[in-house]
């Protein structure tokens, strides 16, 4: 039995994934959608990854629920679909838009520590608030200071905004990784994921994951990817593999089996590195030729300027020493 967990060790140099996300040409103007149905307060998580297009931008969507979880035929779900766009929309829906630019790295960060903020301050909040009386001989100090410490602390508060989105930026600059956004689903039923392209023709990397599939959510509150939930399933299967099956000692069988666990999480971690990587570079070198291009464009347009000034001034004093009065007397 231990040769079974063996065997995949040595197809994860050769092969992807269990389960890849989709990657597909998206004409300009046009769409691409994944469709699933979710349970009430289910997790879900959305990545995106555009790895070519001029720009490297384009719109990510999640919307439902527009269609119950057994209205389940393809023209029943069109025909909700439809409706679902031209306004008919259940109350308590899910509408998420977002606006991904891999080219100028503009990708929004939700303010995950928005709750915890308004935890923190709630008791300034409540000094600041406090009406200061007008009778009171240090009014014009204290409003002073009131003002003081509303300045800091809306200087406070976008500086936590900053450094969080430079943190996400430097981690798709380095690591290659998609714009990823999970949501909790409040009510049960179809939902959609949507990528958009409105500049341009793009190459999209898109991917839907469901919490009730994939077993609960990571230590960053996203849901688990399907690398990491086939690594759990054949954790769990080599716990119940015993040692009597395999003809060996306890201590031979406990050793082995902690080797082949690390071995197989090591060569997961160098395939996930190995994707970050790859992705990296083609969004790199997008962005490289998209700059050469405008930069070869700007050029072109110097050169065309300055010959057009050039010929005008030729002209210009030609005029003048023949006399004409081009420039006046």
């Amino acid at each position: 039995m231990m040769l079974r967990f063996l065997l995949p060790l040595f197809h994860l140099f050769g092969l992807g994934c269990l389960a890849l996300p989709l990657q597909t040409n998206i004409f300009q103007r046009q769409s691409e959608c994944l469709y699933d149905t979710f349970d009430a307060d289910e997790h879900v998580t959305i990545s995106v990854i555009i790895l070519s297009g001029s720009p490297l931008k384009a719109t990510v969507a999640l919307e439902g629920p527009f269609a119950t979880p057994d209205e389940d035929t393809g023209a029943m779900l069109f025909q909700k679909a439809q409706e679902f766009d031209n306004g008919n929309k259940p109350n308590g829906h899910l509408s998420f838009i977002e606006v991904v630019d891999f080219e100028h790295l503009n990708v929004d960060i939700p303010d995950d520590d928005e709750h915890s903020d308004e935890r923190n301050n709630n008791n300034n909040d409540d000094i600041l608030k406090t009406p200061i009386d007008p009778n009171d001989p240090n009014a014009d100090q204290k409003r002073r200071e009131r003002r003081e410490r509303q300045r800091q602390k809306f200087l406070e508060e976008k500086q936590k905004r900053e450094e969080r989105k430079l943190a996400q930026l430097k981690k798709v600059r380095q690591d290659g990784d998609p714009f990823v956004h999970t949501v909790k689903i409040n009510r049960p039923g179809w939902y959609r994921m949507c990528v958009t392209s409105s500049w341009s023709q793009i190459l999209a990397e898109m991917e839907m994951r469901k919490e009730s599939d994939l077993g609960g959510l990571d230590e960053n509150g996203h849901v688990k990817s399907y690398e990491e939930q086939r690594l759990l399933v054949e954790d769990e299967e080599l716990e119940r593999d015993t040692a009597s099956e395999e003809g060996i000692t306890d201590e031979d069988f406990k050793e082995t089996r902690e080797r082949v666990k690390d071995l197989r999480r090591l060569l997961n971690e160098i395939q996930s590195l190995q994707q970050r990587e790859r992705r990296r570079l083609t969004v790199h070198a997008e962005t490289n030729e998209h700059s050469h291009s405008r930069m070869v464009l700007s050029s072109l347009m110097e050169t065309l300027l300055f010959m057009g000034v050039t010929g005008f001034q030729v002209y210009t004093i030609r005029k003048w020493f023949s006399g004409a009065p081009a420039l006046g007397r």
